[in-house]
C-alpha cells in the first residue's frame, strides 16, 4: 500500500508540476525563479516523506554545530553539504527538512528528463558530464561560479547509493568543488533512509525513525595541506561514526 501511495505521490506532483507548477516561472528573473523553486522543493519533499509514512527528525550533533549552521544561514553563506547516500529518498528528504536552500551536483543525462531537468535547472543545479572531460572541466567551473554567487550544493561523494546501508569510500573529486573555492564542508548523515526504499527495490517501507544529522563545518581555510589531501577520509569518518552512533 505504502509503495502504491508513494509512487501515486510522485507522478501526481509530476503532473500537477507541469500544469500548474512550472509555467510561472518562465515569467520570473533569476532571483524570483529561485525562491519559487525552493518553496516549492519543500512541499514536494515533505509530500513524499510523507507518502511512505515516515518521519524525519533534524538532529545537531553538537551546540556549536547548532550554532554554526545558523550563522551561515544568517549571512546566506554557501556551503558544500558532504552526505552518505542511502536511498532514492536522500534528495526529498533534504530538500523538506534540511533548513537551507540546496541546490545538487547531478549526472549529465538528468538535464533532459521531461520537466524534472528544466525545474533542477531553475534550482541552480549542475549537470555534471563524467564521460567528457573537457565538458566536465566547464560543468565544474559553472559550479565554482555558482558557489561564489551564494548557491550551496549536495554531493553524495559515494557516487551512487549504497548496495547495503554500509558507507562506501569517498571519491576525492568530490571535494574539488570546495577545495577550488574555500567553501566550507558540511557534513550531513542520513540515517533511515535505506530502510525505506533500498537500491534496486520498489518496495517502500515506512520508518518514523529517520535522521538528518548536522556535524560541525569543515573550514579548509584552517587546515593544512596535509589534513586537505585526507579531506575525503576526515569527512566520511564523522559520517561512518554519526551513522553508527544513531542506530544504537
Amino acid at each position: 500500500m505504502r509503495t502504491l501511495l508513494y509512487c501515486l505521490t510522485i507522478v501526481g506532483t509530476f503532473l500537477y508540476g507541469m500544469v500548474f507548477r512550472y509555467p510561472p516561472i518562465l515569467f520570473m528573473n533569476t532571483e524570483q525563479r529561485k525562491r519559487y523553486v525552493d518553496k516549492v522543493a519543500i512541499r514536494w519533499g515533505r509530500n513524499c516523506v510523507w507518502a511512505t509514512g515516515s518521519k524525519v527528525k533534524l538532529i545537531y550533533k553538537t551546540k556549536e554545530a547548532e550554532a554554526a549552521l545558523k550563522e551561515i544561514i544568517k549571512n546566506n553563506e554557501a556551503i558544500v553539504l558532504i552526505s552518505n547516500h542511502q536511498s532514492n529518498l536522500d534528495i526529498q528528504t533534504l530538500l523538506g527538512y534540511f533548513p537551507k536552500s540546496l541546490a545538487f551536483i547531478a549526472k549529465k543525462e538528468m538535464e533532459k528528463w521531461p520537466l524534472i531537468g528544466r525545474w533542477m535547472r531553475a534550482m541552480g543545479c549542475i549537470f555534471l558530464d563524467r564521460k567528457n572531460a573537457r565538458q566536465g572541466m566547464k560543468d565544474m567551473k559553472n559550479a565554482m561560479d555558482k558557489i561564489k554567487k551564494g548557491y550551496s550544493y549536495v554531493i553524495f561523494p559515494e557516487g551512487g547509493r549504497t548496495p547495503d546501508g554500509e558507507v562506501k569510500e569517498f571519491k576525492k573529486g568530490s571535494f574539488r568543488l570546495a577545495t577550488e573555492t574555500g567553501a566550507k564542508i558540511l557534513p550531513v548523515t542520513l540515517s533511515g533512509t535505506y530502510n525505506i526504499q533500498s537500491k534496486g527495490s520498489l518496495k517502500v517501507t515506512a520508518n518514523k525513525n529517520v535522521k538528518i544529522i548536522v556535524d560541525e563545518p569543515v573550514d579548509l581555510s584552517k587546515l593544512t595541506k596535509p589534513e586537505i589531501k585526507e579531506l575525503d577520509n576526515k569527512v566520511r569518518d564523522i559520517i561512518v561514526k554519526n551513522l553508527k552512533e544513531s542506530m544504537e
